[in-house]
């Protein structure tokens, strides 16, 4: 399980999808959509294709292109260390005999926003809620991220109280798929790069054992 980043880029290609909105007056930076798939799938099938595996993520942090995005906004993205985590998974449930070649990531928030108290304070105040996938404004957009219902979907935002209201709406929209994930209250779930490595180690572990007994 010990890839480095040179091992899982020449395996994986990232693409993201980005935009801007004028949410409650201001003006943000967002991202709706990260495909990670083996370079071997073709761009952009990827884009509206069925994924392997749907993880939902609190937000895209420091997310960027490495280039323009195009006219429907995709770019080729810079991978960051929690997205080397969902490629080593891939890899560790292929070494299992689960077939993962693509990964969809969406976000409890689009706002692209690095700091978290910038991303709380945010949430604080907004009354607009189309920053969120999960918003009542995207349905049609959730139900076509999300694809086949036999889709497994891992639950990975983290633990902190704020993401409470968007959590629950993510709960709420994704009750009848095949759920993965950490968590001690079915709330709460475990981000997959905790800042201790044994407990990198052991979120991997445990993601994949549950990859595993998928039927």
């Amino acid at each position: 399980m010990n890839w480095n980043a040179e091992e899982l880029r020449s395996r994986f290609a990232v693409f993201g999808r980005f935009y801007e909105a004028v949410l409650g007056g201001r003006r943000f930076e967002l991202r709706s959509h990260l495909e990670v798939f083996e370079r071997e799938i073709t761009w952009p099938n990827a884009a509206t294709a069925d994924a392997d595996l749907v993880a939902i993520m609190m937000n895209p942090g420091a997310s960027r292109p490495l280039e323009p995005p195009d006219r429907d906004g995709w770019a080729v993205t810079l991978p960051d260390r929690t997205q080397y985590q969902l490629m080593r998974l891939a890899l560790f449930a292929r070494s299992k005999g689960r077939r993962i070649r693509h990964i969809r990531v969406i976000n409890l928030s689009d706002l692209r926003t690095p700091r978290s108290a910038a991303l709380f304070e945010a949430l604080r105040t907004l009354g607009d809620d189309r920053h969120s996938i999960f918003s009542s404004h995207r349905r049609a957009e959730l139900g076509r991220a999300l694809g086949a219902a036999a889709t497994p979907l891992l639950r990975a935002w983290g633990m902190d109280p704020a993401l409470e209201p968007l959590a629950t709406a993510a709960i709420e929209s994704t009750c009848q798929m095949r759920v993965l994930g950490l968590t001690y209250d079915h709330l709460h779930y475990r981000h997959p790069l905790p800042q201790r490595a044994d407990l990198q180690a052991q979120w991997l572990a445990e993601i994949g054992r549950q990859i595993g007994r998928l039927d």
